[in-house]
């Protein structure tokens, strides 16, 4: 069954018991930095890196270590297409899972550049069932990343996380915390 709303107040059926919201919700709660200081114990003090790429001094350096690397970094319409491909999806497929008409697809498949907005790139990354790390290599190509400190990125995130590809679950979840849905 899918998820549908009632014509009436647009309150989305519930497809899971209240254990599975509880459960969900409590796990993205623990996501957030407010709860991640509050039960930092012996973590306190601790210092996280990112890594950073060699330092690029001059434009032309810039420009030479793009092309150098240029197969590294997809546009976000060719990380779709090649995503659909490898999945043996039909474009059909893809753009009904990702809950987007035709037209939008098809702006995203003939424009290589094209730039969408973050919640068409999370839809994508759920049609394509992408784990959390190539989700995040996609938005990356879209130009985003989730962010910690905004909820409705701390239910994508978990749910890219435990796997939960259905947007509808998504969905679902976005809702019983008062967040905007994706796609509707």
């Amino acid at each position: 069954m899918r998820m549908g709303f009632n014509k009436n107040d647009e309150t989305p059926e519930r497809r899971h018991d209240d254990e599975w919201y509880e459960n969900a919700i409590a796990g993205i709660q623990r996501l957030s930095p407010e709860w991640k200081k509050e039960h930092a114990g012996d973590a306190a003090g601790r210092r996280y890196s990112i890594q950073v790429p060699e330092v690029i001094h001059e434009f032309d350096d810039f420009n030479k270590y793009l092309l150098e690397h240029e197969k590294r970094f997809p546009t976000f319409s060719e990380y779709i297409m090649r995503g659909i491909a490898e999945r043996g999806l039909t474009p059909k497929e893809f753009y009904i899972s990702a809950k987007m008409d035709r037209k939008l697809f098809s702006a995203i498949k003939t424009n290589v550049n094209y730039q969408p907005k973050k919640e068409t790139a999370v839809a994508c990354a759920f049609a394509l069932k992408l784990s959390l790390k190539d989700a995040e290599d996609l938005l990356q190509s879209a130009g985003y990343s989730l962010s910690m400190s905004i909820q409705w990125d701390r239910v994508v995130y978990y749910c890219l996380r435990e796997g939960i590809t259905d947007i509808a679950d998504v969905n679902e979840l976005l809702y019983e915390l008062d967040e905007k849905l994706i796609r509707q």
